[in-house]
């Protein structure tokens, strides 16, 4: 009879929760696959044939099947709701029950038009009907509003295939929709494979609750999942244990976390793993846009969420290389409100299991993300090392107070991650020259911290000297020996001023090791002179010999402005005199600075208590500076009185001096075996051929 099935619903229901709902084929497969676990089915079979021209795409099982009644009753229900009327979990083999809000069937609507179905139950005969979903509409358009029923055609005893099993269910589904059937095959495979944790199941016996997934004749397997074989690291959650099958597929390093518990919740539990990879683009996979940063939310076996980063607060740099499966079967829990959406993709977010359970993922993937960083680092660090021993013979012939620092500051390095190998490379070359380079300076201590420097930070630090990473170290200082020598005979034969002044222009870092990049800036030293005439009273014309005479250079660093002023080396200086033409220095120097802000839209940099911009430094170079009875002041006593103004005396006899203090430790490198240089050469040459492709 025509009317032996009947499927109450109208179009509405059937767009949102079928047609509309689900936007792929592993999505509505998976719901088939959790029909027949429901079923206590030892086999399910999908059959996916969706390129031929009679495209189609069949699912059985040997579950419990249904009868005429049951296949009413339950099947043909939209919103049956199966805990409430069957119980929490299974006959047979007491699987708790994945299936809950009754409307999976509908999902096939979402993959083909027609939709034939064929069940028999133990002892009873087979049966069977196709829905027609163009007919379905029509029926459901010219019937009863109050009723919206359709009947489905009813398969006749010789149509049936299933009379001669014992038990099961067969769909199959034709008239394909094929925007929605575009996977290939093994990425139909790898998507059923990640979202059910029954895998293991698949070599138990029949009576034992065995569960198997086949698609095209092939069981699924943990291989097949592609992920578990990328990884580089896991975290195994709580008392989380990879079965065999996983642990055939798991070469990671193994973590794990032991607190997996919620306050106030002692039956709330997660499990389950989360895991790395090399590199961001390692979680793509080329026949699929579905990647393995779509980290999966199992409650029951079967998902509950996807794609939980995006729900999460969390952008640490760890949240590009982290996949994972967690389970929580808290989240579906029989006993409470039910606080997943239709499709199974996202929770209810205002619930307050899914508040607890966020938080407490973010705790999680926070003390992962360090412990990542730390172990990235240490495998980084050791392949260098390995790969390039002359890093390591560096190391070992710093002093013993400075090896610790050094292999922090390489580990730091290492611990960069998202940046080409190439640029990791350089930052080694650049941290070798840095790190001698500010010991010679007595410096080090921007250093000493290095492993708590932020990227940021660090690469402030790193890029300054960049300019030299591909220079032999020993050049360098054989560089440096002869600009002292030089200086050191200038000052023994009195070439006290225009030349000693030009000299000492043209390498700053004799006045102060850290102008190692600074430059002369014509333009702000012409205006210097102009604001400096006009507003503050300096006279600079050559042939005045005011005391405000002034032979001076405008040098711009990275992060600050210099004005440097030679004084003739005959005169001697009052400190009262000198203080005052100080002053106005550094409020013309001031004036420019801001004036500069406003011309590109900066805000105007910080002052200090005289109203000095902290960018402001004067050196003023004399031989000697006397105090107001005549008394000739060290630099440090005349300092005292100009440092409100951002400015010290350095006198010429103290340069070399000076000069020779800091780069004494290049003195007594030369002598003996350039191992920084070594590096920074052995760094260069393993360029062509990658450190190591792991890196």
């Amino acid at each position: 009879m025509s009317d032996m099935y009947t499927l109450t619903v109208d179009m509405a229901t059937v767009d949102s929760l079928g047609r509309n709902l689900y936007s792929n084929a592993a999505a509505v497969l998976s719901e088939f696959v959790a029909n027949a676990w429901d079923a206590d089915a030892n086999n399910v079979n999908i059959d996916y044939n969706p390129d031929e021209d009679s495209g189609s795409i069949t699912i059985t099982d040997d579950g419990c099947g249904m009868d005429a009644d049951t296949l009413n009753s339950r099947f043909l229900t939209v919103g049956y709701q199966k805990r409430k009327r069957e119980g929490d979990e299974s006959c047979r083999f007491h699987r708790k029950y994945m299936g809950r809000k009754g409307i999976g069937k509908l999902s096939a609507f979402s993959l083909a038009d027609i939709m034939r179905v064929e069940s028999k139950k133990e002892g009873a005969d087979a049966q069977g009907f196709t829905i027609d979903v163009a007919k379905l509409d029509e029926a459901i358009k010219s019937s009863d509003p109050n009723e919206r029923q359709y009947h489905p055609v009813p398969i006749s005893q010789d149509g049936l295939t299933l009379n001669n099993i014992k038990h099961g269910t067969k769909l199959i589904l034709t008239n394909l929709r094929r925007k929605r059937i575009g996977l290939t095959l093994d990425a139909l495979r790898r998507r059923i494979a990640r979202r059910f944790d029954v895998l293991d199941l698949a070599d138990r016996s029949e009576n034992d609750g065995m569960f198997r997934i086949v698609i095209n004749g092939q069981p699924v397997t943990y291989e097949d999942r592609g992920d578990l074989q990328r990884l580089e690291h896991i975290w195994y959650l709580g008392d989380f244990s990879p079965s065999e099958g996983q642990l055939n597929s798991i070469k990671a390093e193994v973590h794990r976390v032991e607190d997996v518990s919620f306050d106030g919740h002692p039956d709330w539990k997660l499990s389950g793993w989360i895991g790395t990879v090399h590199k961001p683009t390692d979680r793509a996979f080329g026949d699929d846009t579905e990647s393995m940063k779509n980290i999966i939310v199992v409650a029951r076996k079967r998902p509950i969420q996807e794609g939980l980063l995006d729900h999460l607060d969390f952008n640490r740099n760890f949240a590009s290389y982290v996949t994972g499966q967690v389970q929580a079967d808290f989240l579906d829990d029989s006993q409470q409100d039910d606080i997943a959406t239709s499709d199974r993709q996202r929770l209810v977010e205002s619930d307050e299991r899914v508040k607890s359970f966020n938080e407490k993922m973010k705790d999680i993937f926070n003390r992962a993300s360090d412990e990542w960083s730390r172990a990235r680092s240490d495998a980084n660090t050791k392949r260098l090392m390995a790969d390039i021993p002359e890093v390591a013979a560096w190391i070992d012939s710093l002093s013993e107070g400075m090896r610790k620092p050094a292999r922090d500051l390489i580990d730091r390095v290492s611990r960069i991650n998202s940046i080409p190998e190439s640029d990791r490379r350089s930052l080694y070359q650049s941290s070798i020259m840095a790190f001698t380079r500010l010991v010679q300076r007595g410096d080090i201590k921007k250093l000493c911290h290095a492993g708590e420097l932020s990227t940021e930070q660090l690469l402030a630090i790193l890029t300054s000297y960049k300019d030299y990473e591909n220079m032999e170290y020993a050049q360098v200082v054989r560089t440096r020996l002869e600009v002292i020598d030089k200086l050191e005979g200038m000052l023994k034969t009195n070439e006290l001023e225009n030349a000693t002044r030009d000299f000492v222009s043209d390498n700053p870092w004799l006045l102060d090791p850290s102008w190692e990049r600074a430059t002369r800036n014509v333009e702000k030293e012409r205006a210097f002179r102009t604001i400096g005439a006009e507003e503050y009273n300096l006279d600079f014309s050559s042939d005045s010999e005011s005391n405000s005479r002034v032979d001076i250079k405008y040098l711009t660093a990275p992060d600050r402005e210099t004005i440097v002023e030679f004084k003739r080396y005959g005169r001697d200086i009052k400190i009262e005199e000198i203080r005052k033409q100080v002053r106005r220095y550094a409020n013309a120097m001031t004036r420019i600075l801001d004036k500069d802000d406003a011309r590109n839209n900066r805000a105007e940099g910080r002052k200090n208590e005289a109203g000095i911009d902290e960018r402001v430094n004067v050196l003023i170079i004399v031989r000697r500076v006397l105090d107001d009875d005549g008394n000739p002041l060290s630099a440090r006593e005349a300092n005292v009185h100009v440092d409100m103004y951002r400015a010290k005396f350095l006198y010429f006899s103290d340069i070399l001096t000076q000069s020779r203090e800091r780069y004494q430790e290049f003195v007594k490198d030369v002598s003996q075996k350039d191992y920084a240089g070594e590096a920074i050469q052995a760094i260069e040459s393993a360029g062509g051929t990658d450190i190591s492709e792991n890196m």
